[in-house]
């Protein structure tokens, strides 16, 4: 009996027959190498692979620079206008991916038939392949669509600030098969677009929140404020892709006439424990190094703020 390794040997055979009949590629290279074929053939050749890198390179050329100026009219908007620069540059990034491949394509196509390649069984033969794969690539016919219909109805674009499916980060390329985003520990994720089921999409790359510390005397305002500014840095050396930006401490009394410090901060969506429970930790901490007390039935508090709405919008970006 046959060992498995003839086995494979000989299902090989049968799907190169398959794309092109026995004797066929000795009949291409034994027509190729006809003496008054060869230099007519070889120049041909040669002229295709000059002129074929320079269309590449000039178009490449001209989608980058076209991309790179939506990019950075996109950093220079806000809004709506922000959002319609963001989606033309995807969409010129799409366009400059199909284009790549055209053009290798016909590149490959026009090679074959200057050598003197009859097309047809090939073309055949990769058609019953390409049905073959097809159908046992349900995955990739899944991901392809789902990435169609992302372009189409244009979910997000690059440089959006997106939550797929758990996955939060920074939308560095979009394609008919996949999604890469750059998470805050700067990592790339490659995410088939089929597994996305659902998509949030952040206005802005920052939350706005603000620390409340009820004190018991006015007298420690001081005390509290400069602690508090200690403790601004510390945070921002230990996460400095996580909190966007931190405003000085504001003191001030409410209409009961408690004496509040109050910590501005923002952080990256997805990040809110940092300041709803890190921060709290921390400056309990903080007030117990200090021997100080929060008046009774008050505690140390941390809230959305609305207001601000432009307050970490020119904060660096994850490298």
């Amino acid at each position: 009996m046959p060992n498995e390794t003839e086995q494979l040997a000989d299902k090989a055979v049968d799907a190169a027959e398959k794309i092109a009949p026995a004797g066929f590629w000795q009949e291409v290279l034994g027509e190729f190498l006809k003496p008054e074929t060869v230099a007519g053939k070889a120049g041909s050749i040669i002229l295709i692979l000059l002129v074929a890198p320079g269309v590449y390179l000039l178009l490449m050329a001209v989608f980058s620079r076209a991309r790179r100026r939506l990019e950075q009219a996109a950093a220079a908007a806000t809004g709506p206008v922000r959002t319609r620069q963001h989606r033309a540059a995807t969409a010129v990034s799409l366009i400059a991916n199909i284009a790549r491949w055209v053009i290798v394509l016909l590149t490959g196509i026009w090679v074959l038939g200057a050598v003197g390649v009859n097309l047809l069984p090939i073309l055949t033969g990769v058609g019953f392949l390409g049905a073959a794969i097809a159908f046992g690539a349900q995955t990739l016919v899944r991901d392809l669509v789902s990435g169609l219909f992302l372009l189409l109805e244009g979910q997000y674009a690059v440089g959006d600030y997106v939550n797929l499916s758990g996955n939060f980060g920074l939308v560095e390329q979009i394609g008919l098969r996949g999604t890469v985003l750059r998470d805050l520990d700067n990592q790339l994720h490659h995410i088939p677009n089929g597994t996305i089921t659902k998509v949030t999409v952040y206005e802005e790359p920052f939350v706005n929140y603000v620390a409340e510390v009820p004190l018991s005397s006015p007298q420690d305002a001081e005390q509290v404020r400069g602690a508090l500014e200690e403790l601004s840095a510390e945070l921002q050396a230990e996460y400095p892709l996580h909190i966007t930006g931190i405003e000085p401490v504001q003191v001030d009394k409410d209409q009961r006439g408690i004496t509040l410090a109050r910590l501005p901060l923002t952080v990256f969506p997805t990040q809110d424990w940092i300041a709803t429970e890190h921060l709290v930790a921390r400056i309990q901490l903080l007030l117990s190094e200090l021997e100080l007390q929060i008046p009774t039935g008050l505690k140390v508090r941390v809230y959305p703020d609305i207001r601000q709405l432009t307050g970490a919008a020119d904060a660096d970006e994850p490298a």
